[in-house]
Formats: C-alpha cells, sequence, structure tokens
C-alpha cells in the first residue's frame, strides 16, 4: 500500500503503488510537512486477512503513536464503497476507528464524490 499525494491535500490510501517505502514510513512523511490533507481509500477495512497478529498489532501502536498529529492534520478518512456496499459490522469498526483517531469519516459510491466531500472537510 502506498500514499499517493499527487493530488494534496486530497491524499489516496492505494493498495498497489510505485513507493518501496513501508506504509509506517510514508505517514510520518505526510504529518511531517504539518498541511491539512484528506485520506481517501478504496481499501476495505478489515480486509487484511493475509495480516499476522503480530502485524496487526504493531499497526495499532503506530497509529497510537501517529494518534495526536493525524488529530490535528487529517480533516477525515474517505472510504469509496464502489458498488458494493460495506457491510454493516464493517461500516461500525471503521468509524469506530476514525473516531477512535479523532477524525470523520464517511462512506461514498465513487472516487468523484469522494473528492468533492474531501474538499468540503478541508
Amino acid at each position: 500500500m502506498y500514499l499517493d499525494q499527487a493530488h494534496f491535500p486530497i491524499v489516496f490510501l492505494r493498495e498497489e503503488g510505485p513507493s518501496d517505502t513501508p506504509l509506517p514510513n510514508q505517514f510520518v512523511e505526510l504529518l511531517a510537512n504539518g498541511k491539512k490533507f484528506v485520506l481517501i481509500t478504496h481499501h476495505r477495512p478489515g480486509g487484511d486477512h493475509d495480516e499476522t497478529h503480530e502485524e496487526r498489532k504493531e499497526r495499532a501502536l503506530f497509529f497510537k503513536q501517529i494518534k495526536n498529529q493525524l488529530r490535528e492534520l487529517c480533516r477525515g478518512i474517505i472510504f469509496i464503497q464502489g458498488e458494493r456496499p460495506f457491510a454493516l459490522p464493517t461500516r461500525v469498526a471503521a468509524q469506530t476507528f476514525v473516531k477512535a483517531l479523532g477524525m470523520t469519516v464517511a462512506f461514498v459510491d465513487d472516487e468523484q464524490t469522494a473528492v468533492q466531500q474531501g474538499n468540503t472537510l478541508l
């Protein structure tokens, strides 16, 4: 996964991309610039079934470490559902995670709507 900042302050969390930099390092770099942004993703929460317990634990600890910076700079996270809406338990889990970080969360059908909503949040 990588953070596509080509349309900053709209930042896309993409499944595949050119970055060889680990995702936590990409988040550190993004937060280091000190500018507000919105994160948009097609990634379905809980879809990392190949992730080990230890990897999930490391990810949770990392987000706990950057929580205050995220709260200050990230105006919200927008999940693009596409044609297949997220199941209610998935939506609740995503909302709980994002709200614990102190951000707004939204679920939209397409990228255009996500960008429009992202601009509104900014």
